[in-house]
């Protein structure tokens, strides 16, 4: 673990190298994307890696349907951004929290996307509504077993910045 409770997160071809946890992506029509991996050090792993909440990593996690809305590539929206304060809000007002949620952070003030997971029947349907892929285009996977865990629900109803070197939703000041 990091020691400021990160993580690095990236979607690669194939090669994890050096990754504490990683897991098949698949497409809504079944086919590979790649691998979804996660690295536990400070160090940046590939060049596209982005900050995580470190606590979506479990290697015993089982699939998810996953919700991964991603920046383009030379988008640069800051963490306070109404957009994302308002899809913040929107999930703290949603009261069934997904099973695994983080946003995704380029560095300690950019904003670069979100994932968020949920198991369940319903998972694809509820993952259309996620808040987070009207900032950025959602794009709907299947996250194979051995990476994703459960994080607690995200705290609120306060959403002020309480520190950029961690991903949302953490629940308290460093």
């Amino acid at each position: 673990m990091t020691s400021d409770a990160w993580c690095w997160l990236a979607l690669v071809d194939g090669d994890a190298a050096g990754a504490d946890a990683a897991a098949e992506v698949r497409d809504a029509g079944g086919r590979p994307v790649g691998l979804l991996a996660a690295w536990r050090r400070h160090a940046k792993p590939v060049r596209h890696a982005l900050r995580a909440d470190e606590r979506i990593v479990d290697v015993q996690g089982a699939e998810a349907a996953v919700s991964l809305a991603l920046a383009p590539p030379g988008a640069a929206v800051l963490f306070d951004d109404p957009a994302v304060q308002q899809a913040r809000r929107s999930v703290l007002a949603d009261g069934r929290p997904p099973d695994v949620l983080t946003t995704l952070l380029r560095d300690a003030s950019h904003f670069a996307g979100a994932l968020t997971a949920r198991r369940g029947e319903d998972a694809a349907r509820r993952l259309g509504e996620d808040p987070f892929a009207r900032i950025f285009a959602g794009r709907l996977v299947h996250v194979g077993p051995g990476l994703l865990g459960r994080t607690p629900p995200p705290a609120g109803p306060t959403i002020e910045r309480y520190g950029s070197a961690r991903p949302w939703p953490w629940d308290r000041f460093a």
